[in-house]
């Protein structure tokens, strides 16, 4: 049985500061080190003394049980792959990948041969630094954000004592460009004017205030005679629960059935894939549309060609449906079950007292639908969008079918 080795902590005083000489037999063959405290911080022998009996506590239990602790040698990349291998997979999928795009690009080249025990925070500070005038305060938070969180969870490890990312100062935040937020014809003239399926898809955000990868990870399954159920978002082309627990909702559909146009539409141009699992917006191969490819091919251009501001995107029209449930009198609660958001008032009352019927729901989401796609004209039949004037024609009031067939459902 191989003998434990013990040392007991002897200080010495060397006039401002205390110094204790220890074995580290982590290393072949050992190595000589030593810890010290300045007696600005620690003036008395006790205090000197106690500091010193805990850190050889921890040397003594590295030396007899080396397999249980990480050496001065572990390096950033050393975190990173333990991260990749041990947390991050427990993390939502664009969670992850924000990780690991910016360790890869940022953190690595500049850290990744560091020692995590030697790294300081004045050397983080001055990094973060350099970053600035070329990164957006945002990005440098969030690549600080991932720096933080890896060393804290080297921390939890025992690779390190504390972490040298707390206490960075990160740049201020620049004034936030303001929220777009469209005219109602505007609103209607770009939903009318970009293609198919981003028309469709628009829809359903600016109506069923669904967020951009829930629309993409909408299978034929969800789709309900009243309503669509939300359950499931794409990232990237990678499937992942939603956003939030509140995420998980159900979206009711409107009177009119502009919301169900749009999903038919999808229907009648996608005959290769109906079963219940098939993606409603799918593409060539079934698998999901990316969302940057409509963005930058189909709504842009769209809103470029209609004067809209630059800055319009996907999210924008997300941001009109609460807007536009505002405006046209329905209740704060409404909003936040349709969006799927979770109480953030702060008023008890409010988020867990107070709530919605669900024809109440549907009633405000018409409301809506009728103010985008009805002119001061009341006379006036829309040609491009499904009209508000005949609505059976869009499956309303008849017997509700199913768009797949019954017996493919399991």
């Amino acid at each position: 049985m191989k003998q434990e080795r013990y040392q007991r902590a002897q200080m010495q005083d060397l006039g401002s500061k205390w110094k204790l000489f220890y074995w580290d037999y982590n290393q072949t063959p050992r190595q000589r080190r030593t810890k010290s405290w300045a007696k600005s911080r620690v003036p008395g022998q006790r205090e000197a003394q106690r500091l010193g009996d805990q850190f050889m506590e921890r040397v003594n239990e590295r030396n007899n049980q080396p397999h249980l602790f990480a050496s001065d040698e572990d390096t950033v990349q050393a975190i990173y792959e333990k991260c990749r291998e041990l947390t991050w997979p427990q993390l939502k999928n664009s969670t992850r990948r924000q990780y690991e795009e910016n360790f890869t690009t940022y953190l690595i080249p500049e850290f990744g041969s560091k020692k995590v025990r030697k790294l300081t925070t004045m050397e983080i500070q001055e990094y973060f630094n350099t970053l600035s005038p070329g990164l957006s305060p945002k990005s440098v938070k969030l690549i600080h954000g991932t720096f933080r969180a890896a060393l804290n969870q080297g921390k939890a490890w025992g690779m390190l004592d504390k972490n040298p990312a707390v206490g960075v100062k990160l740049p201020r935040k620049r004034a936030v460009k303001p929220t777009v937020l469209l005219p109602l014809a505007d609103i209607r003239r770009t939903i009318e004017a970009v293609k198919e399926p981003t028309k469709s898809m628009l829809i359903l955000i600016v109506f069923a205030s669904m967020r951009p990868g829930e629309v993409l990870a909408l299978r034929w399954k969800d789709i309900l005679s009243d309503r669509i159920v939300v359950d499931e978002r794409v990232y990237d082309g990678e499937f992942d629960d939603v956003k939030t627990d509140a995420g998980k909702r159900e979206v009711p559909l409107d009177k009119h059935g502009v919301i169900l146009a749009a999903v038919q539409r999808m229907w009648a141009s996608n005959k290769k894939f109906r079963k219940p699992d098939d993606l409603v917006f799918a593409n060539r191969s079934g698998k999901p549309l990316d969302r940057h490819n409509l963005l930058h091919r189909h709504l842009k251009p769209v809103a470029d060609r209609l004067g809209l501001p630059t800055t319009v995107d996907f999210r924008s029209f997300r941001t009109m449906h609460a807007s536009l449930m505002r405006r046209f009198g329905a209740r704060l609660e409404v909003a936040r079950d349709n969006m799927g958001h979770a109480g953030s008032s702060g008023s008890i009352t409010l988020d867990v007292y107070s709530k919605t019927w669900w024809n109440e729901r549907v009633e405000a989401v018409s409301r809506i639908v009728e103010a985008v796609f009805s002119e001061p004209d009341e006379e006036e039949v829309l040609t491009n969008v499904i009209p508000l004037k005949g609505v059976s024609e869009c499956g309303i009031g008849k017997e509700w079918e199913p768009f797949w067939e019954p017996q493919a459902v399991q």
